[in-house]
This record gives C-alpha cells, sequence and structure tokens, in this order.
C-alpha cells in the first residue's frame, strides 16, 4: 500500500506516517505491504453492512451471479456466525432478511434456530430466485432456495464462481 493510500485509509497526516516509519518500523511495514483493495474491505466489516447487503439483497443486488460471488466470498471469510444469530432476532431488519439469517446460521452451524415469525409469502436466498430448490433447510425457514451446494464447493476449491 502507497502512503497515500494509508493516509487516505487511516485518516492520518503524513507527518504520523513518518513517524510510524521511524519509531514503528514493524507498524509500517506492516501497512506498507497490506493490499490496500482488502485493507478496505476489512475496515468496511466492522458495522455488518456486508452481511446486511446480503440478507436485503433486494436492494443491493440486481443480479445472481455478483450477489453468489459476496456470499461465497463470506461463507468461506472467519467471522463470528453469533453475528448471523443476532441478525435474526434484529426486529430492524425485514422478516425475510432475518429467515435469511437464520438459514445461513443454521447451514453454517448445523444449529437450528426457532423463528419467532414465519414468512407470509416465500422468498429466495437471492430474491430473484422464484422456483424452489427443493433445499429442506432453507424450506424450513420459508424460503425457496438456499446456498446452491454444488457452486458452493466450486468455490471452494477453485476459489472462484
Amino acid at each position: 500500500m502507497t502512503q497515500t493510500q494509508m493516509v487516505k485509509l487511516l485518516g492520518v497526516s503524513d507527518r504520523t506516517l513518518r513517524s510510524w516509519k521511524k519509531n514503528r518500523s514493524n507498524l509500517y511495514t506492516l501497512l506498507d505491504r497490506l493490499d490496500y483493495k482488502q485493507s478496505e474491505e476489512l475496515l468496511a466489516q466492522k458495522d455488518n453492512m456486508h452481511i446486511k447487503k446480503l440478507l436485503e439483497n433486494q436492494d443491493y443486488f440486481q443480479d445472481y451471479r455478483s450477489f453468489e460471488r459476496d456470499l461465497f466470498k463470506f461463507l468461506v471469510s472467519k467471522f463470528d456466525t453469533n453475528v448471523l444469530k443476532k441478525m435474526a432476532k434484529d426486529t430492524a431488519l425485514s422478516q425475510e432478511a432475518r429467515a435469511r439469517s437464520a438459514y445461513l446460521y443454521t447451514f453454517l452451524t448445523k444449529k437450528p434456530m426457532k423463528l419467532s415469525f414465519s414468512l407470509s409469502k416465500k422468498v429466495g436466498l437471492y430474491h430473484e430466485r422464484k422456483q424452489e430448490s427443493g433445499d429442506g433447510l432453507a424450506n424450513y425457514y420459508g424460503l425457496l432456495s438456499g446456498v446452491d451446494a454444488n457452486r458452493f464447493n466450486q468455490y471452494k476449491t477453485r476459489g472462484n464462481n
């Protein structure tokens, strides 16, 4: 990462970075070796907005491939699954998003959770998916479809979709 990118990302002055370079060389070396784009993504994760985008996907995604790419990247990342459990109980989210959150929590942990509501109209994990996939776990949470296991396994082994 360049010094300009560090200033932009961390919100510190050039003078502070020069000080770090002299007095905290390990920290500066670490920052220098980090990828700017990955660092931006990691800093954006602190507010769980990336998870909310996946759960409320009708507001953020227009095509299935980009949704699937972000979903798979999220599923293989090292994150605390209890965040999904909390989001399933968060009444600020729509019922569809809460059902999707409960589904993903159970998909990852194999621990079912009870929802305090049931969906009046079934929706897919991705909002445009209208056909049922035969995924019993998704059906349990009132969803038409869930994670495509074949494509997810392909992503895990090859790193792409």
